[in-house]
Parts: C-alpha cells; structure tokens; sequence
C-alpha cells in the first residue's frame, strides 16, 4: 500500500513538473492568430488572403513566414516575429 501510494505521489509530481514546463511555450494557434490580425491590418486584407508557414523556433523567440495577397497590388512575403512569451514584436515585411 505504501508503494503504491508513493508511485502515485511521483507520477502526480512529474506530470505537474511537465505541465508547468509546457505552459513556458506560448500556444501556437494563438501566435498564428496574432500573426493573421497584424498582417490582415497592415496589408488591408481578409485574414482569408493570408498563408501562413508553421512557426518555428528562433534565436529571440518565434517567427511565422507568411504571404498576403493583396490582389492588384500582388503577393506580398512577410514574417511575424515574437518574443519567448509569445508578444508580437515584428511584422517584416520582404521587398519594398
């Protein structure tokens, strides 16, 4: 009964140790969401014109490669840049 009981205290311990490690990561369909509404902004676009790549890890944070397009004015490449807690700190848009 003992062993038991210390199993199970374990197993509670390590799955709150990885949840709480986990919750340090932002999550990224709200890292895409961001992305979406700030390129949808500054392009003048539906968020439906908008391609978005996965996120990827970078040296600061995050970053999402995507494409607008804008229609007559073309395609236009673009990255989200995030912070580690998951802040957008960039929208770079490529080219002109």
């Amino acid at each position: 009964m003992r062993k038991s009981t210390l199993l199970l205290a374990t197993s509670l311990g390590l799955v709150l140790a990885s949840h709480a490690f986990a919750s340090d990561r932002p999550d990224p369909g709200k890292l895409t969401t961001r992305c979406l509404d700030a390129a949808a902004k500054k392009f003048d676009v539906k968020n439906d014109y908008i391609q978005l790549k996965p996120v990827e890890s970078a040296d600061a944070g995050y970053s999402i490669a995507g494409v607008a397009d804008a229609g007559m004015d073309g395609k236009k490449n673009f990255t989200c840049q995030f912070k580690k807690n998951g802040k957008l700190a960039n929208l770079v848009p490529e080219g002109k």
